[in-house]
């Protein structure tokens, strides 16, 4: 991959970029509230038991899935996966969070000269559909794109935990160092998953999120 590649990467994983997902707990915050998720180790094995139950079994097969349509230009393929991936998030408050996060990055990447997110800018779509539509345009390969998302993932959800709990910006990076193994392992994992094996296992989270929905206060979106 080329150093310019990389640095594409590195943009759209960025926490600054200009896609809303910092707005959203996906059920961590009633997590929190209800006091599941109290302290750093705590905060480590929820996201941990997402990243393995979830995320590794539903996101990154997908995200492979829609990664090979956009290299294929099987806009078919790319539909079917995107609907796919829409239909498996469990509750309102999950679908809304895909859908807008994936429309924001369309819009952005029409603004960086990616014609075919046109098509998206205007159609409801998950935020693996546009950002597997990035990795492919600019050259990042698959398997460091998949690292990539996930990473982005995890360092958002440790971001929210740090802030709920709250927790100190070191014990956030202690997090994120005990995960970084997980993260490689559930890409290696989920890169090779087939067909009748993708689905998330996840209630404890799915319920969550269900009840953050109801939820009196709240500081993310719902």
């Amino acid at each position: 991959m080329s150093k310019l590649s990389l640095l594409q990467l590195l943009r759209i994983c960025s926490p600054t970029l200009p896609i809303g997902s910092y707005a959203y707990s996906q059920g961590l915050e009633t997590a929190c509230h209800n006091e599941y998720v109290t302290d750093q180790q705590r905060l480590n094995e929820w996201i941990k038991g997402v990243l393995k139950n979830s995320v590794e079994y539903l996101d990154i097969p997908i995200f492979s899935r829609l990664y090979d349509a956009h290299i294929k230009q099987s806009n078919e393929d790319v539909r079917y996966w995107n609907d796919y991936i829409l239909a498996s998030r469990e509750t309102s408050e999950l679908l809304l969070e895909d859908s807008q996060i994936g429309g924001a990055l369309a819009r952005l990447l029409v603004d960086l000269d990616i014609p075919e997110a046109v098509y998206w800018k205007k159609s409801q779509c998950s935020l693996l559909t546009t950002f597997s539509l990035a990795c492919t345009r600019w050259d990042i390969e698959k398997s460091i794109a998949t690292q990539g998302l996930v990473w982005s993932w995890c360092e958002n959800q440790v971001s929210i935990g740090v802030k709920l709990i709250p927790l100190g910006q070191t014990s956030g990076q202690l997090i994120l160092s005990n995960l970084m193994e997980d993260i490689d392992s559930s890409v290696t994992s989920g890169l090779l998953i087939e067909d009748n094996f993708i689905g998330a296992t996840c209630p404890g989270a799915i319920m969550a999120s269900m009840q953050h929905e109801q939820q009196y206060t709240r500081l993310f979106r719902s």
